[in-house]
Order: C-alpha cells, then structure tokens, then sequence
C-alpha cells in the first residue's frame, strides 16, 4: 500500500496520530529505534502548533462575538435616536431636520454591518452641529461615538485574528510537509535494512498505519 502521505485534506489530529503510531512501532522494535527522534521532535513540535492553531481560532471567535454584540448595540442606538427624533419633530420622518439625520430609511442605516454603519453614522455629528441637536439628542450621539470607538477597536482585532490563523494555518501546513519529509526518509532506511537483510518488499509499512485499521471480520475468521 506504501506510505500514506499528508494532504491539506488530512485531518490535524488525524496527523499526530499517524506520526504518533509511527514512533510507538519504531520504538517497540528495539533495532530500529534510532529512527525515532525526529518524529518525536515532530510530535512536540505539533503541541506547539496545535497551541497556536487553537490560540488563533479563539481570537477569531472572540472577535467575531464582540464585532456582532457592538453591531446590534450601535443599532440600538440609532434605533434610540431616531425615536428621540419623532418625539422632537412631532412624528414628522419627513420633517426637514429629520431627514437632514437619515435622507434615507433609518432601517437602511441599521441594517448595515459595522464597518459600514461606523462610517455612516459619523455623518450624524455633523447633522448635530449644524442644526444645533438638543441635549437628549446629543447624549445619545455620546453612546453612538463610543460604540464607534469600541467597534473599529473590534474591528481590527477581527483582521488581526485573521492574519492570525492565517499565519497558523500555514504553521499546519508546514509541519505537514516536514511530517510526509521525515516519514518518507524512515520509510527509505527501512526498505534499506530490508534490502540487506533479505526481507520482504513492503517492510517499512508495518511501521506506518494503513488507511483504514478497521475492517469487518468474515462469517468464517469470526466463528
């Protein structure tokens, strides 16, 4: 069958055990246990990776809970404002101040991620000014700005998350291909010793798991 090689498909875990099988069967034969240390240190060096990985995913779930929890926040805010508008204006969405706050659907403004909604929603500052905003109008522009200070903090965290895993994906990778290196050169010196010692073709194999270990025994092996 020969040795099975890692791909990207190769499942993380599925890894480590495949190399962790490896050095168990190398260092069962006592003959062949030089041949251990560099898929030992393959093994350590997995933890590491593996640390980093999981280090990477969290940030990019944290990140991604704190950019959703301050987006609806922000909404709510807007949300806020535009009712504390209506009482002001009597109700009037067509009313000149209000619309100079949303020219378009309040809706529409909420709706937006939070990137979008951050850059949107700036504007309102200067809407404030320039029609003189009352005081409750103004404390709840407070709360917007720094939900827009909190979101764009958020946000860079998000990049930096990405770049994060990303970094840790091509650690994987990396250790992947050292991995299928370092298995291929036990693989060569077994074949080597089996050459010289007049044993069968395929002896490195023994040492390496096969594709699938678990097979469904036949009416007769099983009776």
């Amino acid at each position: 069958m020969g040795l099975r090689l890692f791909t990207e498909d190769t499942p993380w875990e599925q890894a480590r055990k495949d190399v962790r099988y490896a050095v168990t069967s190398l260092d069962a034969r006592h003959k062949h246990q030089q041949l251990v240390k560099p898929l030992a240190t393959l093994l350590a060096r997995w933890a590491a990776v593996d640390e980093e990985r999981r280090a990477a995913e969290d940030e990019q779930v944290d990140a991604n809970a704190m950019v959703n929890a301050i987006d609806h926040e922000l909404d709510e805010a807007v949300y806020r404002l535009v009712q504390r508008l209506l009482v002001e204006l009597e109700d009037d969405s067509s009313h000149p101040t209000f619309r100079a706050y949303f020219p378009e659907p309040p809706t529409e403004v909420i709706r937006l991620g939070l990137e979008s909604e951050i850059v949107r929603t700036k504007q309102l500052f200067t809407v404030a000014e320039e029609r003189g905003a009352s005081p409750a109008v103004r404390a709840i522009l407070k709360q917007i700005g720094e939900l827009q200070r909190r979101g764009e903090t958020a946000l860079r965290a998000r990049v930096d998350a990405f770049v994060a895993l990303s970094r840790a994906d091509l650690h994987v990778q990396d250790w992947k291909e050292s991995a299928n290196a370092a298995r291929k050169s036990v693989a060569n010196v077994l074949e080597g010793y089996a050459l010289k010692n007049h044993l069968p073709r395929g002896y490195s194999e023994h040492f390496f798991p096969a594709a699938s270990r678990t097979t469904k025994k036949t009416k007769t092996e099983g009776a």
